[in-house]
């Protein structure tokens, strides 16, 4: 399950375990960031609610929420956070399969681009001969 998975990498990086009930009613500010890490990513990455998050570590939508718009600004202030939120991050995409998509994307935008490079070469020898049609008429 994935809520399983992140709590997996969110533990690997901060030694924090949200899946013990003592960890996830201590307002200690370093479970509260990694409360807050496990659902910004689960908003992000997935369809689930504020509320279907909150239900897995038993918090209602309103402290999943306040939590979730915390965090950018914690993030900012903070760079240990930051830099572990970017390897927690990392580790979650890679998990639901987001750098093979990421790769694809790159290699879409560089056929992309070449193929526009084709087509305004074509365009601009369409034009050429369109320009001498022209010229040829008239004369």
């Amino acid at each position: 399950m994935i809520t399983k998975e992140l709590k997996k990498i969110i533990y690997n990086y901060t030694e924090i375990d949200l899946t013990d009930e003592k960890v996830l009613i201590c307002r200690d500010r370093e479970f509260i960031e990694a409360r807050a890490m496990y659902y910004s990513l689960l908003r992000q990455f997935t369809n689930m609610t504020y509320t279907k998050i909150g239900q897995t570590v038993g918090k209602n939508h309103a402290t999943v929420l306040h939590a979730s718009e915390s965090l950018p600004f914690w993030l900012k202030q903070d760079e240990a956070l930051n830099n572990i939120y970017t390897k927690i991050e990392k580790d979650f995409r890679n998990f639901l399969g987001y750098e093979e998509a990421d790769r694809k994307l790159d290699y879409n935008i560089e056929r992309l681009m070449h193929n526009y490079l084709d087509l305004k070469k074509n365009y601009e020898a369409l034009k050429e001969k369109y320009s001498k049609i022209n010229q040829v008429e008239v004369n």
